[in-house]
């Protein structure tokens, strides 16, 4: 750690005046997304996080302004970028809810774009990523014992820290790229350090009574052999281990989450025809972010046998989304906005994925650390919309950033 302060004192001392203050953003609002305070509801009513969002919008302004090189080198991108926000203001205008729907299109965007361009235009060398790696590993640690500290004084793991175990289970997800880099790339205490945090992060994971979050770690244990990064005998000792707590947890699940009339269950499996059947109706635009639904069910049949018409209306008139991105993103904002935005993701992780599976190469952030996390974040989107939660999508896209593209040039602090 005291050598880390050298580096960061060293590394911020040398850069100019507006550099320095970018990273000031920068930081300030990671840290006000991990931790999500202060929290200040800008509009009354609104539920979409504005308040995160705008910090987000003034990082990404800073880069623009003091950081403009960094961002033109990438001009496919750009596009990309510029293509998708114009998708989505025109989505929010045209919808039966014009306020809500482009309040929540401020918010994803402006969360988005800032944490991807903020990893392209200050996360370039290996000096800015060992800050940032060591950064984030000191967060996590930080979001994992204020849920320990919540869990014991009020009962959940997320109340100092959320409002909803879903969004802070996703967050440790994303920051596990900060321990499993070390892991990778380490040798020493910091591995076991490294260790303990992921150790800590299951147990919240179970303290949390959310299955999806207890079951995708099996699932990154199986990439990380696929790729080489586990033994066979490592990967036996971890399903052993692993299938003896998952079968334990359901065992003790409350029986309201196991039963077949579970709400989130029928809810999300009704969601695939149901988005579909929103989505051929308004194709090119969507019905807009958080729009009602309930217009759309008077010609629509229920599909899945365990709930009736009406507990899908009262859960759709509450609810008001797929509760799976991928799905809301179809109904919300149309076929364009998700093909574009899904074929952006393949290529980043085509990129990634070749990184991973090329010759050994020195670094700071293994690319493994970066597809383990971010391939549990996808996994988790299939349940959660994800990305409406700035403190989400902020991270996911700054992992993203991070992966380097062909032009990336190892310069910069």
């Amino acid at each position: 750690m005291p050598r880390l302060k050298i580096i960061v004192g060293e590394s911020l001392a040398s850069l100019s005046f507006a550099p320095k203050i970018v990273w000031i953003f920068f930081f300030g609002t990671s840290l006000q997304l991990a931790f999500l305070q202060p929290y200040i509801q800008l509009i009354p009513g609104e539920r979409a996080n504005v308040f995160s969002g705008l910090l987000c919008a003034i990082t990404l302004g800073a880069i623009l302004i003091f950081s403009p090189k960094a961002i033109k080198k990438q001009p496919f991108e750009v596009s990309i970028s510029i293509v998708l926000a114009l998708l989505m203001v025109l989505s929010g205008l045209f919808s039966s809810t014009p306020g809500s729907s482009s309040a929540r299109g401020f918010v994803i965007l402006a969360s988005g774009l800032g944490g991807f361009w903020s990893a392209r235009a200050l996360i370039t060398s290996d000096n800015s990523q060992r800050i940032f790696l060591w950064f984030s590993f000191i967060m996590l640690a930080g979001i994992l014992l204020l849920s320990l500290i919540s869990y014991l004084f009020a009962g959940n793991v997320h109340h100092f820290l959320d409002a909803n175990p879903h969004t802070l289970a996703d967050r440790i997800l994303l920051l596990w790229f900060a321990p499993l880099a070390l892991l990778l790339g380490r040798a020493g205490p910091a591995r076991i350090v490294a260790a303990v945090l992921l150790m800590v992060s299951y147990l919240l994971f179970y303290l949390s009574d959310l299955r999806s979050v207890v079951i995708i770690p099996v699932v990154l244990c199986l990439l990380a052999f696929w790729f080489g990064a586990l033994r066979f005998k490592y990967l036996v000792v971890f399903f052993l281990l692993l299938g003896a707590i998952i079968m334990f947890f359901f065992q003790h699940l409350p029986r309201e989450k196991i039963g077949k009339e579970f709400e989130p269950a029928y809810y999300r499996v009704e969601n695939y025809p149901f988005s579909w059947h929103i989505a051929l109706q308004h194709p090119l635009l969507g019905i807009g972010l958080w729009a009602p639904r309930e217009k759309f069910l008077k010609n629509y049949e229920i599909k899945y046998p365990y709930c009736t018409r009406q507990e899908f209306v009262d859960s759709v008139s509450t609810i008001r989304s797929s509760e799976n991105i991928f799905l809301t993103f179809m109904a919300e904002l149309g076929f364009p906005f998700l093909i574009l935005y899904v074929f952006a993701l393949a290529i980043l992780f085509i990129r990634l994925v070749a990184r991973v599976t090329a010759p050994s190469q020195a670094c700071v952030i293994p690319p493994l650390a970066l597809l383990l996390p971010l391939t549990g974040a996808l996994l988790h989107f299939q349940v959660l919309d994800g990305l409406f939660h700035p403190q989400i999508s902020w991270f996911f896209h700054l992992l993203l950033g991070l992966i380097p593209t062909r032009l990336a040039r190892r310069e910069g602090l």
